[in-house]
Order: C-alpha cells, then structure tokens, then sequence
C-alpha cells in the first residue's frame, strides 16, 4: 500500500482527534441532565455494568485486532479480524452460558440485583465491543482516518439521545445501559465500507488456523497485560459497590466520568505527538529521550494543576451547582481523588516509553502493582467495616504511588536508552 502524503495523514489525526472531542463533549455536556433523570443507585448499575462490559470485551478480542494492521496483503489481514471476530463471538457465548446459571448472584455479588435481569444487555454489549475494537482497527488499516473522525463524533451523538431520550421516555434504568452500546454499532463502517472486511476474501478454518498460529504471541501475552490494565482500572469500582452498594459506586462511578473524559481526549493527543517525537529521536539516534519525557510530564502537570486545585478546594460546591443537591457526596469524592487522577493525567500520555523501547515486560509488571494497590486497599476497607470515604483515599494514595512509579520506569528506561546511545557514538 502506498503511503499517504504526510499532509493527509496531519489531517486524518485531527479529524479523529476533533471527532473525538466532539462526540465526548456531548457526552459530557448530558451529565448534569442525566443527573437530573437518573439517580445514584441508577448509575451505580450503570458504573458496574460499563465496568463489567469493559473488562470482558478488551478480552473478548485475544488481542488479535491488534494485529489486523499488520500483513502487508488485505486477505491475510482479513483472515485476523475474522479470527479475532470469532474469538468475540466465543467469549459472548461464553458470557451468555454463565448468565444462564449465574447472573443472579453475581448480581447479588457485585451489590446490584437489577443487573441480574439485564444480563442480556451484558452479552449483547460484550459482543458490540469486541466487533467495535475490531473494526476500528480494520478502518486503521484502510486508514479511514475521516470516517472514524465521523464515527467518534457519532458515537457520542448515539449515546447522549439514548440515554437522554430514553430517560425522558421513563425507559430507567434502561436508558443508560443501551446507550453504551448503541453508539458502538457506528463501527459497523469498517464492515461494509469500500474496502470493508466484507468486501474481503471468505474466511476459511485452515487461513484462521494460520493466522492465529503466526499471531499467537498477542492472545498469550498481551491479553494478560490488557486484562490487568483494565481490572487496575475497573476493579476498584466492582469492589465499591460489592462492599459499599450501589449508590456509593453510583457517585463514585459519575466521579471518575468527569474526570476520565476531558483526560483521555487531552492524554490521547498528547501521547500521539510523544510517541512520534520519540520515534523521532531514536531513529536519529539523539540521546535526549529523557529530557523529552521529563519536559512532557513537566507540561502536563502544569496544565492540570489549576482544574485540580479548584477540585480541592470547591469541589462538593461545584457538583451541587451542576449535577444537583443528591450529588454533593460525589463532590467530596472528587476532592479526594484531584491529586490521583492529575498524577494518571500527567504520566499516561508517556507510559508508551516502555512500550516503545520493548519493555513490556516491566509494564506489565506495574500493571499488576497497580491492580494489587487499588484494588486490594478498598477491599481491605471494606472488609473491615471503614466508611467509604476511607475506602476512597485509600484508592487515591495508590493510584498516586503506582504513577509514581510508573513514571520512575519510564525515565529509568528513557535514561538508559539515551546512555546506550551516548556510549555507542
């Protein structure tokens, strides 16, 4: 495939990035009407079943979409995205089967009884993230990079009127579930598009077979790394609401909502422009690695420190004013967890290093560190009968000590990278 002009590829990001924008900002423009429709306890089956969805459909895939962009032939590419969309189809069997015997008292068990009656919706959702991340990585390949601009801003659109429209409608709590999915169904693009994978060669058991034996090293070792990066981030929610119910996860779920849109759409951009940078100064052999990753971190901080600080200082104030009196405890839970998520705002965007310079293996390492640290702290809270709000700077102090030492590899591995280039000159 020939390359495109570089101008082009310049404008495919930013039409990603301002899709993005634009779909996440309606989403979170619609809170503090959500807010208004929906209660606490609503939303707390929602932060569990986003959770639950979540962490299953980042599995679901074996990490083969990963893949798809990478044989140079469109049949062979064709053969991974059909494996990986069997692998989807196998774990939401999988998913459906466990629901059949099990949803009621894994509801029971998670502290949100209403799950066990929308157990469906988890399978069907499971099944519309699996084939959603495929997808997209088959637009990547077609470098579609203006129809998942588009897609992005549709996603939001989809979501917002559903769950909005729904619960205007009385449809609770089942607005907000369905909206997770029905924007996600947009990526069907990379399906029927001009170049989609159903324009693509039939797949066959014996070319699956072969792709998955090529690729294999993505279902056994970057699967587990997935799954531990995504239960690091959703576990402790699964374990607020097991120990504390669903309307203390309801207010920490809309929580770590405000806080995780406008970061990810920032940290995003950020860690495009890094990981080109870096790319940059190790192919021309620049030892200055280090200092690029200090300076972005550096910046990051800076520009977070101001909406932190107004957190701390006003947060149950704010969230009184804009999401409504039943809301303010969600506030004191933002004043705990500002510093948190500025340390995660800060270091996400250049954890790419260790990736970059092929140390996954200590990635996945901290990975683990940060699962045990956030998980394991609420849970002992819980066990032991602390208040939430306990349970909760708990949360804070380990996700701010796992960044740390996140970002403590990172330069270890950029410093060492810049030595070894110094030393070879």
């Amino acid at each position: 495939m020939r390359s495109k002009p570089r101008p082009a590829v310049l404008r495919g990001i930013s039409s990603i990035v301002a899709g993005s924008i634009a779909g996440q900002g309606l989403v979170i423009l619609s809170y503090p009407l959500l807010t208004r429709l929906y209660d606490p306890a609503e939303f707390g089956l929602l932060t569990v079943f986003t959770s639950l969805v979540g962490i299953l459909g980042v599995i679901s895939t074996a990490c083969l979409e990963a893949a798809v962009p990478i044989p140079p032939d469109d049949g062979e590419a064709a053969d991974v995205a059909w494996c990986a969309l069997a692998t989807v189809a196998g774990t939401t069997l999988v998913v459906a089967v466990v629901g059949l015997f099990a949803a009621t008292p894994l509801a029971n068990l998670l502290g949100v009884p209403q799950l066990g009656r929308f157990w469906w919706l988890v399978t069907l959702t499971v099944f519309i993230i699996g084939a959603y991340m495929v997808l997209s990585d088959w637009m990547v390949r077609e470098r579609s990079y203006a129809a998942l601009g588009r897609r992005n801003l549709l996603q939001g659109i989809g979501q917002t009127a559903t769950q909005v429209g729904l619960g205007l409608a009385g449809l609770r709590p089942a607005g907000l579930l369905l909206g997770l999915g029905v924007g996600r169904l947009l990526a069907l693009g990379g399906l029927v598009s001009r170049r989609g994978l159903l324009r693509q060669r039939r797949p066959t058991l014996g070319r699956m077979r072969a792709a998955l034996r090529r690729f294999r090293r993505f279902p056994l070792l970057a699967t587990p790394a997935a799954l531990v990066n995504s239960a690091g981030l959703e576990m402790p929610l699964l374990l607020v609401s097991a120990l504390y119910g669903d309307v203390r996860a309801g207010l920490l779920g809309l929580t770590v909502r405000v806080f995780s849109g406008p970061t990810a759409i920032i940290g995003q951009a950020v860690s495009q422009v890094y990981t080109g940078e870096t790319g940059a100064v190790i192919r021309e052999q620049r030892g200055t690695l280090g200092r690029l990753l200090r300076q972005a971190v550096l910046r990051l901080l800076l520009l977070g420190a101001g909406p932190a600080l107004l957190l701390v200082v006003a947060a149950p104030w704010l969230y009184d004013l804009i999401f409504g009196p039943a809301w303010l405890e969600a506030g004191e839970y933002a004043q705990i967890l500002a510093v948190a998520y500025l340390a995660q705002f800060a270091v996400t965007p250049v954890s790419s290093t260790l990736v970059i310079l092929e140390r996954q293996g200590r990635q996945l390492a901290w990975g683990c560190f940060r699962l045990l640290l956030t998980a394991g702290g609420p849970a002992v809270c819980g066990l032991l009968g602390a208040p939430v709000q306990v349970a909760i700077v708990v949360l804070a102090a380990g996700h701010v000590v796992s960044y740390a030492m996140l970002y403590a590899l990172c330069v270890h591995a950029a410093d060492t990278a810049d030595a070894l280039r110094r030393h070879s000159s």
